[in-house]
């Protein structure tokens, strides 16, 4: 009877409760690794947050020249503050345009060569991109809203905890309508028509600019009212209130449209905004921003008639950087930098400070180092060029480092000669500027060419070798040398600039020409050999 009874409490194997139990454990399992995931990129959010508030009140800090003694510029009429409307609107358009850029619809690659050929409907496919496109456009604005917001209250000087919070619903709200908007271009192919449209607001708004600049120098009672009333418009929680229940309403009238028709996006357009989304995340892992801003093929075929008069007569080498230069538009950010800057010294009340010039002259300088390594890449990193030119290596090379060191002096000259012009530096020895300016663009040339041959990295290989906070650092450092490289050999260029009557202390050369050293041994080096032979 007791032998019975055991035997019937004995219980039952069950592989269900089994298979149960370990899915149990997977799911907490993964639920945990996701939390750990979140938790550190939320962590490296807020570092960077740190960082970010800090570096952008030191560039304030700079380009109001705090402190510092500054000429008056006659056509000054703004204010930082009240340019930062536009600012915020500029960055609309350019968040819109991103997202036109990316799709914003996509399906990765995989997917697409996978489930996009099968005769089934990819409605699930599509409504997880709309999700995932909407969280970017969230994410999106709400990160140019925070800059900005620091900006704001970086210029105002007060901080108003209620203000930044509505204002921060209405990016988010923000980002919702242009992804919704994005969408809705995108299922009817007008993407191209749209980023042509924008383009010309662009320049609408710039033409807006210099007409109330003109009215505001005349004195226009009715301008100034209303330069006055939208900047103090902007720090009350009035307008941020008004303008989030007008989005709300267009958060929900956008989202219906998108809705009824991102079902009609096709399979070609989702799997192009894939690669577009795949090369833009590729860029920014590897921060290397070459390959997402070039410019597309369709592009190059509109501008294969430029330039061709113009390096008919130039070395074959010179012929291909030169149109590289013309049909890639690589010259088009120099120039509109070189533009920006003179127009806000002239134009911006107390931008016109030697502080101010040391910013300009150090973002020239990163500016140079990325645009001209893309120019000169394919001379350094193609081998097969030299089968196709019929020149060597290191004709090559020499061909692209003096292209380089060419291309940062006309640069930094027409800078120089810019804010000399203006009064905002002071040109009194003028073999002074002119052995400065040479170094400088040495130290371009040399950081171009240490950027133009790099290669693919792998950040979990080379972080995770990283024993202690030395080796990350040394890891770190090793990547942005190419930068250091070309901003330590500006040492001599900005004593000059906040100290003109001054004699530049002999170390400042040396370190400017210990940086300078690879684009002057690579140009020297070739000269001799030529001579010789």
């Amino acid at each position: 009877m007791n032998a019975n009874d055991a035997a019937v409490q004995v219980p039952e194997f069950d592989p269900q409760q089994l298979i149960l139990r370990a899915k149990r454990r997977r799911n907490f399992s993964e639920r945990f690794d996701s939390f750990s995931d979140a938790y550190v990129w939320v962590l490296a959010a807020l570092v960077a947050l740190a960082y970010l508030f800090s570096a952008i009140f030191g560039l304030i800090f700079a380009l109001l020249g705090q402190g510092v003694p500054h000429p008056h510029m006659p056509l000054a009429v703004w204010s930082l503050q009240e340019l930062s409307p536009v600012l915020l609107v500029l960055a609309i358009f350019y968040l819109f345009r991103l997202l036109l850029h990316l799709g914003p619809l996509a399906v990765d690659s995989s997917k697409a060569e996978w489930w996009l050929p099968l005769p089934l409907r990819s409605n699930a496919l599509r409504g997880r991109a709309l999700r995932q496109a909407l969280l970017l456009g969230m994410l999106a604005s709400a990160f140019i809203g925070i800059i900005w917001l620091i900006v704001l209250y970086g210029l105002a000087g007060a901080f108003d905890p209620l203000v930044a919070g509505w204002a921060m619903v209405c990016f988010v709200l923000a980002g919702i309508v242009l992804t919704n908007l994005a969408v809705v271009v995108q299922s009817n192919g007008k993407q191209d028509q749209v980023q042509r449209w924008l383009r010309r607001a662009v320049l609408v708004l710039i033409v807006v600019l210099v007409v109330f600049w003109g009215l505001l120098k005349a004195q226009n009672q009715w301008v100034l009212g209303a330069v006055e009333s939208a900047s103090d418009a902007i720090l009350q929680i009035s307008t941020w209130v008004g303008g989030g229940l007008i989005l709300f309403a267009l958060c929900i009238i956008s989202f219906w449209w998108s809705h009824l028709i991102y079902r009609t996006i096709g399979a070609r357009a989702l799997r192009s905004s894939g690669e577009n989304q795949q090369l833009l995340w590729g860029s920014l892992m590897q921060a290397d921003y070459r390959a997402a801003t070039a410019p597309s093929t369709a592009l190059i075929g509109r501008r294969r008639s430029q330039g061709r008069r113009l390096v008919s007569h130039l070395p074959v080498a010179w012929r291909v950087l030169v149109l590289r230069l013309i049909r890639g538009a690589r010259w088009h950010l120099p120039v509109r930098y070189l533009v920006l800057v003179m127009a806000l010294t002239m134009t911006v009340e107390q931008i016109a400070n030697p502080l101010s010039a040391v910013v300009f002259y150090l973002l020239l300088s990163v500016l140079l180092t990325l645009n001209v390594s893309a120019v000169i890449s394919p001379l350094l990193t193609q081998s097969q060029l030299t089968q196709h030119l019929g020149q060597s290596t290191a004709k090559l090379r020499q061909t692209a480092a003096l292209f380089a060191v060419l291309y940062s002096a006309l640069a930094l000259t027409l800078l120089t000669a810019g804010l000399g012009a203006l009064g905002v530096i002071e040109l009194s020895n003028s073999w002074m500027w002119g052995a400065a300016v040479l170094l400088g663009s040495l130290g371009s040339a040399a950081g171009s060419l240490g950027y133009a041959q790099r290669k693919e990295r792998d950040w979990e290989s080379l972080l995770g070798g990283a024993t202690n906070d030395m080796a990350i650092a040394a890891v770190l450092f090793n990547e942005v040398s190419t930068l250091v490289r070309a901003v330590a050999t500006l040492a001599p260029l900005l004593s000059l600039v906040l100290s003109p009557q001054r004699i530049i202390a002999w170390p400042l050369w040396l370190i400017s020409l210990i940086f300078a050293f690879r684009a002057l041994r690579i140009l020297v080096g070739e000269f001799s050999k030529q001579s010789r032979s």
